[in-house]
């Protein structure tokens, strides 16, 4: 994917689509049983967690790149 929003955006971006495609999913669910209300809080701590995700894996692809670096020189 285009790297012009800066280093891996293209998996916070895969994030965000994936959160998006959940919240009709979330809002089916949730919102008949619990209200409006549960439902947002429930999709806020879903997109926390998916970028919590997103951040470790970037941050884990960085290390190891400077990681093999290293070993190279």
């Amino acid at each position: 994917m285009n790297h012009r929003f800066g280093f891996h955006s293209d998996e916070m971006l895969l994030a965000f689509a994936v959160w998006l495609c959940c919240l009709p999913l979330i809002a089916l669910i949730i919102i008949p049983f619990w209200g409006l209300g549960t439902m947002g809080m429930i999709a806020f701590v879903l997109l926390i967690i998916l970028l919590a995700m997103c951040w470790g894996l970037c941050g884990w692809k960085i290390y190891n790149r400077q990681d093999s670096k290293r070993r190279i020189s």
